[in-house]
């Protein structure tokens, strides 16, 4: 798990390198924050068409191997992009589209890594569990800023894109490394393909856990996660702020984020996660009005960092329910669904957000997004008024969908 945990802060670091230097080279070329928007939207809108098919080879094979292979293929394409910035290529859509196929690889694997985790753990450490994902994630977001202004000072955009790629390479290694066997659940024997996703989906429509988690996750990144992905041009356009700037406005991002994750796995000890939820939401909702209203960019950075705390307790505290609750032999399916509607809901709202911001400024922008989040979550907690109990892990009577859904049901009873 060591190994494991350190090569994946490692992997981390060289996305968030990536994101940071490429995403400045696109704010300083064309000034736009839809263009902007476009290089997180290409490393993560790829889970909504690549996710299920991951899903669907995390249920079927080893769940290991299926995502080192992963790993290795988007460390290809990444080498890739790595050799069109050496030779001094800059068209937005070229590094677009190389990106694209990288985190169509990455997202393939996704649904297998993450349904490693339940086996890796008991289900009282499960939160713990994906916290340590977090935490992983978010020191990438800290370091990687600093680390690729280094190296774009250094190296050049080409250097740090080649130094990502290495960094897939050490997570593949690590994970060929897990002794632990991860043999198949497939337990749909000749179904055929378009079979298996509904079986999935069933699963997923039928376990209140996992229906109201994605439902609120897919909310959530309509409406604010978006704003990591703008960092570099809202730094540039309203605060005139360059690489570094960006770079450190994305750290003081992670190090909350890291700290969100630290105090909501110790309020998940003390509290239950529907106590929780609530909270974040309003919390949420005001840190990202401050956020679009702060006045200065030394301002932004300790407003950033809460922005951090709260969408990573968020993304912990629904993703441990969605993964708790899904049935064994249809997890792989069910979290694959859950990373490509949150994928899909995260390029839309950085369509919606950038485009927004376009057409207006930024600040609109995300004041928008901030009233949005309440009102959505008003409405979703109005629809399914059992969404308590089911955060909660209590029993909730909604109808089973089709045999799939049956067999959900009788594995969360049992459970």
């Amino acid at each position: 798990m060591r190994l494991l945990w350190g090569a994946a802060v490692i992997s981390d670091i060289g996305t968030w390198v990536q994101l940071i230097v490429v995403g400045s080279l696109v704010a300083a070329n064309t000034g736009s924050a839809v263009k902007t928007g476009l290089v997180a939207l290409a490393t993560f809108m790829p889970q909504g068409i690549a996710a299920p098919v991951g899903g669907l080879l995390a249920d079927r094979f080893d769940r290991r191997k299926v995502f080192a292979a992963c790993l290795l293929a988007q460390a290809a394409a990444t080498a890739v992009l790595a050799v069109v910035l050496h030779a001094g290529v800059r068209s937005n859509w070229v590094l677009t589209g190389i990106i694209l196929l990288a985190g169509s690889a990455g997202a393939t694997g996704g649904p297998a890594y993450a349904a490693m985790q339940p086996d890796l753990v008991p289900e009282d450490e499960l939160m713990a569990m994906v916290s340590l994902g977090a935490y992983s994630w978010n020191s990438g977001r800290i370091v990687g800023p600093m680390v690729g202004s280094a190296m774009a000072w250094w190296v050049g955009p080409a250097g740090t894109v080649a130094f990502n790629a290495a960094t897939y390479v050490v997570m593949a290694i690590a994970v060929s490394l897990v002794r632990r066997p991860f043999p198949p659940h497939d337990v749909d024997g000749d179904a055929s393909l378009r079979e298996r996703m509904r079986t999935g989906y069933r699963a997923l429509k039928s376990t209140p856990g996992c229906r109201f988690g994605v439902s609120w996750l897919v909310m959530v990144n309509l409406t604010v996660v978006p704003f990591m992905g703008l960092i570099p041009i809202y730094v540039r356009s309203e605060f005139a702020g360059g690489t570094r700037a960006t770079g450190f406005t994305a750290s003081a991002q992670g190090v909350g984020a890291i700290l969100g994750g630290i105090t909501v796995t110790y309020l998940a000890t003390k509290f239950s996660r529907s106590w929780i939820l609530r909270r974040l939401v309003l919390v949420l909702g005001a840190v990202f009005a401050g956020y679009a209203l702060a006045p200065t960019l030394g301002w932004l950075a300790p407003v950033a960092a809460l922005m951090g705390a709260g969408a990573s307790s968020m993304f912990i505290t629904m993703s441990s329910v969605v993964q708790r609750d899904a049935p064994p032999a249809q997890r792989g399916r069910v979290v694959a669904l859950m990373q490509a509607a949150t994928g899909t809901s995260y390029g839309l709202g950085l369509l919606f957000l950038g485009g927004l911001g376009d057409l207006t400024d930024l600040r609109v922008a995300f004041l928008t997004g901030s009233v949005l989040l309440v009102v959505a979550f008003t409405v979703i907690t109005s629809r399914m008024r059992w969404w308590r109990a089911a955060m909660d892990g209590t029993p909730v009577d909604i109808e089973p969908v089709g045999q799939a859904g049956v067999a959900a049901r009788q594995a969360f009873q049992v459970r």
